[in-house]
C-alpha cells in the first residue's frame, strides 16, 4: 500500500514538473518569428556612480547613421533561442549572427546553455516579461578587457521596438541604439 502511495506520488509529482517545463516560455508563441529593423546611435550616458571618475571622459563619435538589426525567437523542448545579427556599430555580429540557446526560465530569468558565435560570450542570460525580452551577454577580450552588450525587444502589434545597449570595457559610460523591427514571419 505505502510503495503505491510513493509510485502515485511520484506519478504526479513528473506530471505537475511535465506542466511546469511545457510552460516556461508561455507569451512565446506570440513572439515566435523572425524580425527585421535599424537602429540608430541615441546617446551615451556616463555612469556617475564610478568613483573615481575618469580623467579623460569621452566624447561620442559613434555614427548616427542607422544600421540593420535582425533577430529570430524560437523554442523547442523548452529551449528559448534568440538569433540575433546586428551589421554595424560596436556590437557588430558576424555576417551569420549569433545564436544564444538558454535554459529553464526561472522568475522570467535563464541563464546561457550554449552558443554559436565567434566570440563566444563569456555568460548570458535571458529576461523574460508579459510584453518583452532582453539578453545580456558579457563577452571578453584578448587582452583580458571586456564589454557587455544589452538587447531589448519590446513587441508591439506589427514587430518589436528594439533598444541595444554597450557598457565600455572601463565600466565609464553606456552608449544606446534605438530603433524598431517588423516581423517578417
Amino acid at each position: 500500500m505505502i510503495g503505491r502511495r510513493r509510485a502515485m506520488g511520484a506519478g504526479g509529482a513528473s506530471l505537475l514538473l511535465a506542466s511546469a517545463a511545457q510552460a516556461q516560455y508561455p507569451q512565446w508563441p506570440d513572439w515566435l518569428g523572425n524580425y527585421s529593423g535599424a537602429v540608430r546611435f541615441r546617446r551615451s550616458i556616463p555612469l556617475e556612480d564610478i568613483f573615481p571618475p575618469p580623467k579623460n571622459p569621452r566624447v561620442d563619435l559613434d555614427d548616427r547613421a542607422p544600421f540593420g538589426v535582425q533577430f529570430a525567437v524560437s523554442a523547442a523542448d523548452d529551449v528559448a533561442t534568440i538569433w540575433l545579427r546586428i551589421d554595424g556599430g560596436p556590437m557588430q555580429t558576424s555576417s551569420t549572427g549569433e545564436t544564444l540557446r538558454f535554459g529553464a526560465l526561472i522568475d522570467g530569468v535563464a541563464l546561457l546553455a550554449s552558443a554559436d558565435t565567434r566570440p563566444s560570450p563569456r555568460s548570458a542570460t535571458l529576461t523574460v516579461r508579459p510584453d518583452y525580452f532582453g539578453t545580456e551577454a558579457l563577452f571578453a577580450h584578448a587582452d583580458g578587457t571586456f564589454w557587455r552588450r544589452h538587447f531589448t525587444a519590446r513587441f508591439t502589434p506589427g514587430g518589436a521596438d528594439m533598444i541595444v545597449w554597450v557598457f565600455d570595457a572601463a565600466g565609464t559610460r553606456a552608449r544606446t541604439w534605438r530603433g524598431s523591427a517588423v516581423r517578417r514571419s
